[in-house]
């Protein structure tokens, strides 16, 4: 058995890492900005990176820390809003870091969340770990943010920083905006739809970083996507079929969703065919590899 402590456990991607480790019998913390969070066979700690608080007792004795928290990107960014998506992640990451600095016994791993928008945009090239980073606001995020999190690199100490793709999840993220059109009869391809999506089913994330603390993975970043992406009017063709709805056959055009979503937009039309081979050589296993056998298993109740 082993200690877990994970930030940012409220969300989506945070809640099947718990589930998956709870099946594991493995013993686990979470830090979080709510005093009175009650999760069932979970310990709480309280931190708040804002204020430079935390309770160092989350992290001793720990073997591994999942490092999720951060603000989401999916909404408006306002210019303030931009500042917290980014003040977020560095004061937290600061404030494990000087944490974790404290302690007697080294953490063995630290796994990181990251995302593909560090790659940009691009209708052809496939991405590898060994790209450069965009330049670009995401990719201005994403480069800073591991910037930060590869500092928990130590002689004793792995650090791994798991670029996560869009993620599949009932009533979350993508799907969780998708699913009330598809209902409707409204889902319809983005743009031009040819943009590429490169995704992964929430269970095979939550195994992914599991895998990556206690694995014997080397310290940098990997792709966290499933082995193949589909483009925007695949994913939303298959979606579709899946709920036996039908898709409109137009597009929504671009200044559409700029109206609607303001620079936001682009996160709906980017385009991003990011390789998985960097994981799969470490022996991952995907449960869920074809889009279509991934949205099957998450609607078959």
């Amino acid at each position: 058995m082993a200690v877990f402590t994970i930030t940012g456990a409220t969300g989506s991607v945070g809640k099947a890492i718990v589930r998956h480790l709870k099946n594991g019998s493995h013993e686990i913390r979470v830090l979080s900005t709510r005093r009175s969070l009650d999760i069932s066979g979970v310990s709480s700690y309280y931190w708040n990176p804002a204020t430079n608080e935390i309770d160092a007792d989350a992290l001793i004795g720990a073997d591994y820390l999942i490092h999720l928290a951060g603000a989401t990107v999916s909404k408006r960014w306002t210019p303030a809003y931009k500042k917290l998506i980014m003040d977020s992640r560095v004061n937290g990451t600061q404030l494990l870091m000087s944490t974790v600095n404290t302690l007697k016994t080294p953490l063995k791993a630290v796994i990181s969340a990251s995302a593909i928008g560090y790659y940009g945009s691009h209708f052809e090239r496939t991405m590898t770990e060994e790209d450069a980073p965009a330049d670009d606001y995401l990719a201005a995020v994403t480069k800073t943010w591991e910037s930060y999190t590869q500092k928990f690199k130590s002689a004793h100490t792995r650090s791994i920083q798991l670029r996560i793709g869009i993620v599949l999840d009932r009533g979350a993220g993508v799907l969780g905006r998708l699913e009330p059109l598809v209902k409707f009869g409204l889902a319809a391809p983005l743009g031009s739809g040819k943009q590429w999506s490169s995704w992964i089913h929430i269970d095979d994330l939550a195994r992914m970083f599991v895998f990556a603390a206690t694995q014997s993975l080397s310290s940098g970043a990997y792709n966290a996507v499933a082995p193949s992406p589909v483009t925007n009017m695949q994913l939303t063709k298959e979606l579709c079929k899946v709920k036996k709805r039908f898709m409109l056959p137009i597009g929504v055009p671009p200044f559409v969703l700029k109206a609607m979503l303001g620079q936001m937009a682009t996160l709906a039309l980017m385009s991003q065919k990011v390789s998985a081979d960097k994981i799969v050589a470490q022996d991952f296993q995907f449960s869920h590899s074809s889009i279509t056998e991934a949205l099957h298993a998450i609607y078959k109740h």
